[in-house]
């Protein structure tokens, strides 16, 4: 059974379902277009239609976390939240400009947080924006700054190889998931993540030209990397940080190989040797945020 409607005014709150998506996908277009502007920076260049196979997987893993608010049958806001382990991750929320500080987005995000029934061990977290109305809103809801992430853009293009380099040892074939894969992405992700994430892996494994690679240097198993052929990177990782410019490194120059045009990384800010590489290929900021928190994941 769905979550029972409940109205406020001419609003309704409910849980989201699959023909919602394109809606949200409209929604987080014009909010994210808007974000940009006030902040001066890159407008979002994704379209609607692109994005709304993404909201579908976070809506068909974690239903009772996808919570949508509706005037006139049309989506105006959304959250949602994804269970992994005892990490509560909000994947998104956006509320159409019109309708921001009217109360609306605080009532889906309580909806988002505690309709799925988290342990209460459960810890709530967020790659937030540096629009501070939504920050206050999270900290309300418990979560702390506790640093900031870098997204990334360009073309790949050639920089200097950096001193201690790795190998991206390529597993099975394009779009294709195996159970090594998932036993490999979950090693790390176990550490990195405090959890598990097959149905991710298998919905990231799924985009146009994905491939899997095993990080390896020196014969050692340091991490994973996933790399498609419209320069999405991600999930990408290594146990040793004296490592992580390596790791950039390798990726960059395998988007080249495989014909990407431009590629996007989403790089923790603490992550020296990753930024490094990038900045010195060219790659330019194109979004800036905060990490935010409840606490310290247990594996990070």
């Amino acid at each position: 059974m769905g979550v029972p409607r409940v109205k406020t005014g001419r609003i309704v709150l409910r849980q989201a379902r699959p023909e919602d998506m394109m809606g949200c996908a409209r929604v987080f277009v014009r909010s994210a277009t808007d974000l940009s502007r006030r902040q001066g920076t890159a407008s979002p260049t994704i379209r609607a239609l692109d994005m709304a196979p993404a909201l579908a997987h976070l809506q068909s893993t974690d239903p009772k976390g996808f919570h949508v608010a509706l005037r006139g049958g049309r989506v105006i806001a959304f959250a949602s939240t994804i269970l992994r382990g005892n990490t509560h991750f909000l994947s998104m929320f956006w509320t159409l400009p019109s309708q921001q500080s009217r109360g609306v987005g605080r009532r889906l995000l309580t909806r988002a947080f505690e309709e799925p029934k988290p342990p209460k061990s459960a810890i709530r977290c967020v790659y937030a924006s540096l629009d501070s109305r939504a920050q206050a809103l999270y900290i309300k809801f418990g979560m702390h700054a506790r640093g900031v992430f870098y997204m990334l853009k360009g073309p790949p293009k050639r920089s200097p190889r950096p001193a201690r380099a790795v190998e991206l040892v390529p597993l099975g074939s394009v779009r294709e998931t195996s159970r090594e894969m998932l036993n490999i992405a979950a090693r790390f992700d176990r550490t990195f993540r405090a959890a598990r994430r097959d149905r991710d892996i298998r919905y990231v494994m799924s985009l146009p030209g994905a491939r899997f690679f095993l990080v390896r240097a020196r014969r050692s198993r340091l991490g994973y990397a996933v790399i498609n052929e419209k320069g999405r990177v991600g999930p990408a990782c290594v146990t040793d940080p004296r490592y992580s410019a390596g790791l950039t490194w390798a990726i960059k120059e395998k988007a080249r190989e495989i014909g990407a045009e431009n590629i996007a990384m989403v790089v923790h800010g603490l992550n020296a040797g990753a930024l490094g590489v990038l900045f010195e290929a060219g790659l330019r900021v194109e979004f800036l945020g905060a990490w935010m928190a409840a606490n310290q994941i247990p594996a990070d």
